[in-house]
């Protein structure tokens, strides 16, 4: 290579690194799209597991009471959002909060004014006692069932083509 070709060629390098690193932004954020976002998960392949919710609301209510906190109700919109993070995640096999959108997101999507919100996601297990049993063995899970701030709660499971059950329960309390 001449010294003059040399040159040019690197003073093309700074432009080369320029382009590649917008090539690489622009695949990026392409493919940060195709990750999903609010409501971007198809559902078609789950189906609801039954769930009583009673025993669920009075294991929990139990357990907060034993912890000197007051007892949380179910909240239509909260379950509502509950049902569609369980089926999205076992339509992706995926136990993700953020599999559909952020907490935050999901639950304003339903109408409810969120003030505080957490979230407890498990999966397989076959029971309502055991997925709450679960949650109380579990630190994060513990801490989430006896929030203070919150004051409603939505729950749900559902499978996807495997069976495998996915639970989803949405703790809030809205402004």
């Amino acid at each position: 290579m001449t010294a003059m070709h040399r040159r040019s060629f690197e003073a093309q390098l700074p432009i080369r690194a320029a382009l590649a690193l917008l090539v690489s932004l622009m695949l990026t954020l392409g493919l940060s799209g195709c990750a999903g976002g609010l409501g971007s998960v198809d559902v078609a392949s789950t189906r609801n597991v039954p769930v009583d919710r009673q025993l669920a609301l009075s294991s929990i209510n139990g357990f907060r009471a034993e912890n000197g906190l007051p007892a949380l109700r179910f909240d239509p919109l909260l379950d509502q959002v509950a049902e569609r993070q369980a089926r999205a995640m076992a339509a992706r096999g995926d136990l993700s909060h953020s599999v559909d959108g952020t907490l935050p997101d999901r639950v304003r999507a339903y109408g409810y004014d969120v003030y505080a919100a957490a979230e407890n996601l498990a999966w397989n297990y076959r029971s309502v006692p055991a997925v709450i049993t679960g949650w109380k063995n579990s630190a994060g899970h513990r801490k989430n069932l006896l929030n203070p701030r919150v004051r409603d709660v939505g729950f749900a499971a559902a499978a996807g083509p495997k069976g495998e059950p996915y639970w989803a329960l949405i703790l809030g309390a809205a402004e």
